[in-house]
């Protein structure tokens, strides 16, 4: 098991309207292919307007196959407008679990 954190700030003013985003196209999308949302979290402090989501994927393999599936979506290039008028960043880490109860669903 493999977990993605992607953290994105978002410009002043389009927290909602990319949240909306998010929710209606991009996480079906992504879910269509093998990733699975853990959850998508907004922060309450430190840098303000900036969502947090956790993916799980059985492994790194599967970031590129589901990636390319977001890619050919016919909705894509209408999306991708719209996330760089949202977005001022992203970030995405990989990270392996070792301990806490997402972990011990792996054994």
């Amino acid at each position: 098991m493999l977990f993605m954190k992607s953290e994105i700030t978002v410009k002043p003013g389009h927290l909602a309207d990319l949240l909306a985003l998010l929710k209606a196209k991009i996480f079906p999308i992504m879910e269509s292919g093998s990733w699975r949302l853990v959850g998508c979290f907004v922060q309450r402090t430190g840098r303000l307007n900036t969502i947090v989501d956790l993916w799980e994927m059985d492994g790194y393999a599967e970031f590129p196959t589901t990636y390319d599936i977001f890619r050919a979506h016919p909705d894509y290039p209408e999306i991708r407008v719209e996330l760089d008028r949202y977005i001022e960043t992203e970030t995405l880490v990989f990270m392996d679990p070792h301990a806490g109860r997402l972990a011990s669903q792996e054994k």
